[in-house]
């Protein structure tokens, strides 16, 4: 099988990723994104959308992750998404197996993007900072922790998008997305830390946009219940039913 994005699905991450860099508030980027018509990629043709589905929506999310530039809430109307402006991803029940798949795979992409910009933070900090002359990335526990940081976010990214992908081609996709959002609750907290360890006082700084990516990741966290309750339902998906 081969998920690996097509060329309009590379473009909507180009477009996404054009989009939310030159807006600087959260209201401009709102407007930009319904301008670009981004918003609007799940819902029906014939309301005004893309007649596309959760992979492309999805794709966008992880952008908006990526920068941490705000939360957006998901409208789901049977098998179209949209995103709307809001201050969380909602709905209704909080726990994992209690939740709408879509709202697995939106809060999966978010933690996707945000881990992947506090990577990209966290990289271009230890090239340029120097210590003893040189620069921090020269350092072998430096090298080794950024490392860690990236096989983190290069598995949970794998993870989710291939969770996105079986489901937004209409494949089972329950395991799939029980695996992206146990590696998000296990493994995101930690390399996040590590981020900001590797900062250091600059990590802590309110004017550094770490700490946003630090708090979208935590969200996300917690709407999916956390690393035991994920855990919980990645066995539920694993262990063989009895008949």
């Amino acid at each position: 099988m081969d998920f690996r994005p097509d060329e309009t699905q590379k473009a909507i991450s180009r477009l996404a990723a054009e989009v939310v860099a030159g807006s600087d508030t959260p209201e401009r980027l709102w407007k930009d994104l319904g301008q670009a018509g981004l918003l609007t990629l799940g819902a029906p043709e014939g309301d005004g959308g893309a007649g596309l589905g959760i992979f492309e929506t999805t794709l966008v999310l992880t952008e908006i992750g990526r920068h941490a530039a705000t939360t957006p809430a998901i409208q789901i109307l049977g098998d179209s998404v949209t995103l709307v402006p809001d201050h969380g991803v909602r709905l209704d029940g909080p726990y994992l197996h209690e939740q709408h798949p879509f709202a697995i795979a939106a809060a999966c992409a978010l933690a996707d993007g945000a881990l992947a910009g506090a990577l990209d933070l966290t990289a271009g900090h230890i090239r340029t900072r120097h210590q003893f002359g040189k620069p921090l990335a020269t350092f072998q526990a430096v090298a080794q922790q950024i490392a860690d940081v990236y096989i983190a976010s290069r598995t949970l990214h794998l993870a989710v998008l291939t969770a996105c992908w079986r489901l937004g081609t209409g494949r089972p996709a329950g395991e799939d997305l029980a695996v992206a959002a146990q590696w998000l609750t296990a493994e995101a907290p930690p390399a996040i830390r590590t981020c900001h360890h590797l900062h250091g006082g600059l990590g802590l700084m309110i004017d550094y946009p770490l700490h946003r990516h630090t708090t979208m990741i935590r969200d996300m966290v917690r709407f999916l219940g956390g690393a035991e309750q994920t855990l919980t339902t990645l066995g539920e998906h694993c262990v063989p039913r009895s008949h």
